[in-house]
């Protein structure tokens, strides 16, 4: 079973996200605060790391470009903002992906899926 932490301060949709990825064996933990967020993934060494951009204490892009030096496995921002700049800049400060909160559930678990894989395999080619 893979290992997630889901920084998102949305409970309703930390909840909705748990419980779909958990019937496809992927555990979510979810950390509702981007200021907390670093010190539980250092905790918890997920497989893969899903963030909200916009979060209380820090913004995940922030948080991204914070966790890359230490955190070797994918990091994907999953979020409302529709911005070609956002998706630029996520993906320059370390993101692997950005994922829309609009996309379907089974689209958003095979994109996972993915980054699970070439996680497994040493493929992070997001590292700067």
């Amino acid at each position: 079973m893979h290992k997630i932490v889901f920084v998102e301060d949305d409970a309703d949709v930390g909840k909705l996200i748990a419980a779909y990825l958990g019937k496809h064996d992927i555990e979510v933990l979810v950390e509702p605060r981007g200021d907390s967020a670093q010190a539980r993934i250092a905790q918890e060494q997920p497989d893969l790391v899903l963030l909200d951009i916009m979060l209380p204490g820090k913004d995940g892009m922030t948080l991204c470009r914070d966790l890359r030096p230490q955190f070797h496995g994918p990091i994907v921002l999953l979020t409302s903002l529709d911005s070609d700049m956002n998706h630029i800049l996520s993906l320059e400060m370390g993101a692997n992906d950005y994922i829309l909160k609009t996309t379907p559930p089974a689209v958003l678990l095979a994109r996972l899926r993915l980054h699970l894989r070439q996680g497994a395999a040493g493929h992070d080619d997001a590292a700067p």
